[in-house]
């Protein structure tokens, strides 16, 4: 069957938006593209796909990847736009990739897909000019595939165009994989690899659609049909469901300002995926799950059933929006004797939800969530770890943090003379109480040797090889004996920027009732956003009062004499 690509309606506004749009309107930070150049014989690449699957776990709904099959590994898989996007990454061996084809090294937008955590950090913390959201309605029948997309710019884009691509990804294939049971064993079913995220075709061409012009307030909208093939290539195409798209928003061909992907239009609203909730500081866990509603109508009134027990939440989500819903909390209280391994499930069911008036009862939405996965140690200290380093100890780094007051106590990052070297550290915080280790390798291609923890009287409390770390975070120490080393500075989380980098700050946070703005900056108006965009709170001063909201992340939006900023803030 001939591929076809239609153009369906395009319209471009400047300044207004004419009838019902889904996209939002308010400034937002970016999410993350990464960008996987593989190879089915290519020995490592498991590495990579096991570090950008681990990435797009730990942000659901902010992280999304290609995964484009190229060189001289990729004996299967191919498509045309390969080379060409190789080409551009400058990719010098496999397993490769890009994050928003940004530059984190000078002239050089590729990196390991083992970085993919600490750089996903980076970019995730940052606002981005421009708004993406999209729709998908698929015909299984005719194949007949529609994709709308609708951009808005919050702000200021840096060049004279920007270029909308829109890229067709397939899941769940079944097939060959060098290194696969090694490296990725998890990923192994009935004896074969599942390969997702392939790309399988861009819509919009090799280099996206021209955006012209793009200024704070241009609004831009565009449909496409594509009918769906049989096979390309040498990959056949049996189940629609198996795909996925992902529209995105580059700088000239280059600098990804912010991705999504295409909701599915359904008649019904489901969950997407879940997440265990952890907090930075706390042994404390909210297990989540992201609710989409897929239908042109708002629904609210969410009832779930969370391991037998009825959950209700007040909450609306919009057309073609998606949002996260907090269900239970669950606590790890008592500290163990000596040791103790925590992984705990709670079984999620999305009952129904209301919506214009009406109940809408579903079935066969059930998962289950991991919330709690952690080794809990209880010991007297100082406790000494070692650490094996690889040719690369400057990629290598671990802190210590006080969950009590919320405070590092310890954050090392390798010298480059400790290369090939084992460096003892010793931990010996000067409150008694529960800390976290937490251990990451920048490089993401793990070290060559051991981690090992031991106590005061060089009892060995875990030893592990390294070979797998990308981030270790799951260790626990309740340490029984005050030592000597006091705390060095605040933790801070993805969910929370460091507050050095704005010019107000917010407590507390999270907030159950009025939340306080610091002062230093002339406000305007401080605004409280939905993730959809929707304005739910707002004040003229430096106090806005959230407890009539439901539970759940919000943006914050203030307004200055300067201009606007948001942060992230969670209602309890």
């Amino acid at each position: 069957m001939k591929k076809l690509v239609v153009l369906i309606s395009m319209l471009v506004s400047v300044a207004t938006m004419w009838g019902q749009t889904f996209v939002s309107t308010q400034p937002g930070e970016r999410n993350v593209l990464i960008e996987e150049y593989t190879g089915v014989e290519c020995q490592y690449c498991p590495l990579g796909h096991k570090a950008v699957d681990k990435t797009m776990a730990a942000f659901p709904g902010k992280v999304f990847a290609i995964n484009i099959h190229q060189g001289m590994f990729a004996s299967r898989y191919t498509t045309q736009w390969g080379n060409s996007l190789a080409q551009q990454a400058g990719v010098t061996g496999y397993p490769s990739a890009t994050m928003n084809r940004h530059a984190f090294e000078a002239g050089s937008i590729q990196i390991n897909p083992g970085q993919a955590y600490p750089c996903a950090l980076q970019i995730l913390k940052e606002s981005s000019p421009v708004n993406v959201a999209a729709t998908v309605d698929v015909d299984p029948a005719t194949r007949l595939m529609v994709v709308k997309v609708e951009v808005y710019y919050t702000g200021y884009s840096q060049g004279d165009f920007d270029l909308l691509n829109v890229a067709l990804v397939q899941n769940n294939v079944l097939g060959q994989q060098t290194g696969g049971s090694s490296y990725y064993p998890e990923n192994i079913v009935n004896g074969q690899y599942r390969h997702n995220h392939i790309l399988r075709h861009l819509l919009t061409g090799q280099w996206g659609d021209t955006i012209q012009h793009p200024v704070a307030g241009t609004f831009f909208t565009k449909e496409y049909a594509y009918v769906v093939p049989q096979r390309i290539n040498d990959l056949d195409i049996t189940n629609i469901d198996d795909l996925s798209v992902l529209v995105f928003v580059c700088e000239n061909q280059k600098e990804v300002l912010n991705v999504c992907e295409a909701i599915r239009i359904s008649d019904k609203a489901y969950m997407a995926y879940g997440n265990g909730g952890g907090k930075e500081c706390s042994m404390d866990y909210r297990p989540n799950v992201v609710v989409v509603n897929p239908t042109g109508k708002t629904i609210s009134n969410l009832r779930f059933d969370v391991n037998g027990q009825e959950v209700l939440r007040n909450k609306s989500i919009h057309p073609y929006c998606t949002d996260t819903v907090q269900l239970l909390e669950y606590t790890i209280g008592d500290m163990p004797a000596v040791h103790e391994n925590y992984e705990k499930t709670c079984r999620v069911q999305f009952v129904g939800y209301t919506t214009e008036g009406a109940t809408v009862n579903l079935s066969n939405q059930m998962m289950d969530i991991e919330y709690a996965e952690a080794d809990i140690y209880t010991v007297e200290g100082p406790l000494k770890l070692t650490i094996k380093y690889d040719g690369f100890p400057e990629e290598v780094s671990f802190s210590l943090a006080g969950l009590s007051d919320c405070q590092y106590y310890y954050r090392v990052v390798g010298k480059s003379n400790n290369a090939n070297k084992t460096v003892e550290y010793t931990l010996s915080p000067a409150t008694a109480g529960l800390y976290r280790l937490k251990l990451m390798d920048e490089g993401g291609d793990g070290l060559n040797g051991t981690v090992t923890v031991t106590d005061a009287a060089n009892n060995t409390l875990f030893s592990r090889n390294a070979k797998d770390l990308m981030v270790w975070d799951n260790y626990y120490f309740n340490i029984t004996t005050p030592g000597t080393d006091g705390p060095i500075g605040s933790v801070v989380g993805i969910e929370e920027p460091n507050a050095q980098t704005a010019e107000w700050n917010v407590w507390p946070n999270p907030v159950s009732s009025v939340l306080h703005i610091s002062d230093g900056t002339d406000i305007r108006r401080v605004e409280v956003l939905d993730l959809c965009g929707r304005v739910q709170a707002t004040s003229a001063g430096r106090e806005i009062n959230v407890s009539t909201l439901p539970a759940g992340l919000y943006i914050l939006r203030v307004i200055t004499a300067e201009g606007i900023t948001t942060k992230k803030i969670i209602k309890q």
